[in-house]
């Protein structure tokens, strides 16, 4: 009988029997197989570390390009009203209340007091001024600063913005504190700068010209053509012994999983695995997964784990019919919002038309009605989006030319009772409402000049057509023989519909060509797929 009996196993603490004991195959088999696992999740995370802050440095870029364009324009609107300003108290004796527009204007742009202004003359005499424009005027009374520039000032905290009258007789100078700029920042961790050659105005982090350097993630964008850049930096909000653990985790948990290897067996592990591995595997997002009962002989673990992936599917089925709710709540809201913007500019197209009719002088008359092709102009833009709001197609440019075409004629005749002969040429095109909106302000711009010249069918040509060269763009044209025929007293107002035009074209960040020869006006403009 003892004979018959198996040998006894090789103690575990001799090299040759661990070797060969089954916990030592399952150790070594376990290793060979995870091993290219633990290799490829080990790359996937290095990648995913990667892909994370090329993205983060992607956002910044882009939240920082668009902050740069946002101050941008508020520079360039304080520049045109203090500008405008400049003009009319240089060359009228009774301004009005042009002085406390300006002001309100400013405090709109500013959050109050964040911006501090003053016009005076050249002998120093104030004209308009805010609270604390005295010390700006100073400065323009003793010639300090020079007309026409935007340049950063430490001592002031803030930029400073130079402009005059046309005439030079009037100087306006505006003060854009930084404190009146939170549209720059975002986050406590960030830092953000205006550098102007070597000066650094910190808007945003610690006060040092360290600033910037002890950033992980640091970009510049130009604020315009002010020759200012906007730079943003941001810490890495991922410690480095994050990122090494992610890293080093796949290969932790290879020599973890072999080690107890040995304790895995089929009846405890292998055949519930299988069973909910397959069950998992044709499990679909959205709905809620339902494991099945395993053998009591099976891992806990197991039932666990069946468990918390049928939680976590109940989650995502909770969060994608949230999701899906609120997508339908945005989507009212955008059409409640763009049905109201529609409605306002009806109701002050219907006020200017009022008062159209209840003038007397013919001259206020023509300016009401060209203000009225104006907003009449952006209200089809408006209408054409909300019409094209749910299928987010953008604007269809061949009935939105047509109707601004219509409307043009309409007034053409009620402003001098002729008619004036308008030809649309547009290919099957869509428009962000971005461009269709400088494009329906160009077109009415020119209009109004075709109009003012009285000519009875003169001829206005539009047409839109598909860049051959590039299918993403389209040639937006206007021509017209009125173009060629201005007379030199009109000079002056050809040269406000080129300067409209060239700020029109700047908006679309494109060029405005101007072909003498053929009578016309044409900008290269994006198109949507």
């Amino acid at each position: 009988m003892m004979k018959n009996k198996p040998a006894r196993a090789p103690s575990i603490s001799g090299a040759p029997g661990w070797m060969t004991s089954t916990a030592a195959k399952v150790f070594f088999i376990m290793m060979l197989a995870l091993l290219p696992l633990a290799v490829i999740a080990t790359i996937s995370n290095l990648q995913s570390i990667r892909s994370s802050d090329r993205q983060k440095r992607e956002i910044l870029n882009t939240a920082t390009e668009q902050n740069a364009r946002q101050l941008a324009s508020d520079i360039d609107s304080i520049r045109a009203a203090q500008t405008m300003t400049a003009n009319v108290l240089a060359t009228e004796s009774d301004p009005g209340n042009i002085c406390e527009r300006l002001l309100t204007l400013f405090r709109t742009i500013g959050n109050h007091d964040g911006i501090v202004s003053s016009l005076s003359r050249a002998d120093g005499t104030i004209l308009c001024a805010s609270g604390g424009g005295e010390i700006l005027a100073a400065g323009q009374g003793t010639g300090q600063g020079n007309v026409n520039e935007v340049e950063l000032s430490l001592e002031l905290g803030g930029i400073v913005i130079h402009d005059r009258s046309r005439d030079g007789s009037v100087r306006a100078m505006a003060l854009y504190k930084n404190a009146a700029m939170p549209q720059l920042t975002h986050a406590s961790s960030q830092s953000v700068v205006l550098e102007d050659g070597k000066r650094q105005l910190v808007i945003a982090g610690h006060n040092s010209s360290t600033t910037l350097g002890n950033q992980d993630f640091l970009v510049r964008a130009p604020v315009g053509q002010f020759g200012i850049n906007l730079a943003v930096g941001v810490e890495d909000d991922t410690s480095s012994i994050s990122k090494f653990i992610s890293l080093v985790m796949p290969l932790i948990l290879l020599f973890g999983a072999a080690f107890l290897g040995w304790l895995v067996v089929r009846w405890i592990l292998i055949k519930p695995l299988i069973v909910l591995q397959r069950e998992v595997a044709s499990y679909s997002p959205g709905t809620v997964f339902h494991p099945s009962r395993i053998s009591r002989f099976s891992s806990s673990e197991l039932g666990a784990l069946g468990g918390a992936f049928q939680e976590v599917s109940e989650n995502v089925a909770r969060h994608e019919d949230e999701i899906r709710q609120a997508l339908e709540r945005q989507t009212k809201l955008t059409r409640e919002v763009h049905h109201r913007v529609k409605n306002n500019l009806q109701i002050i197209s219907s006020l200017i038309s009022l008062h159209w009719r209840a003038a007397q002088d013919p001259q206020t008359s023509e300016c009401y009605l060209s203000i009225q092709r104006r907003v009449d102009a952006l209200a089809v833009v408006q209408r054409h989006h909300y019409a094209e709001v749910d299928e987010q197609r953008g604007v269809s440019a061949r009935p939105m030319l047509n109707e601004i075409a219509s409307g043009l004629r309409t007034s053409a005749q009620i402003q001098s009772g002729s008619d004036i002969n308008i030809s649309v040429s547009c290919d099957i095109l869509y428009l962000h409402q971005d461009i269709a909106a400088p494009l329906a302000f160009m077109t009415a711009e020119l209009a109004d000049l075709v109009i003012a010249s009285g000519e009875d069918n003169a001829p206005f040509e539009i047409s839109l057509t598909r860049d051959n060269s590039d299918p993403g763009k389209a040639r937006f044209t206007l021509s017209s023989s009125v173009f060629s025929e201005l007379k030199s007293d009109d000079s002056d107002s050809l040269e406000l519909y080129e300067r409209v035009l060239q700020g029109l074209a700047r908006q679309l960040r494109s060029t405005l060509d101007h072909d003498p020869a053929n009578k016309s006006y044409s900008v290269l403009i994006p198109v949507l797929d």
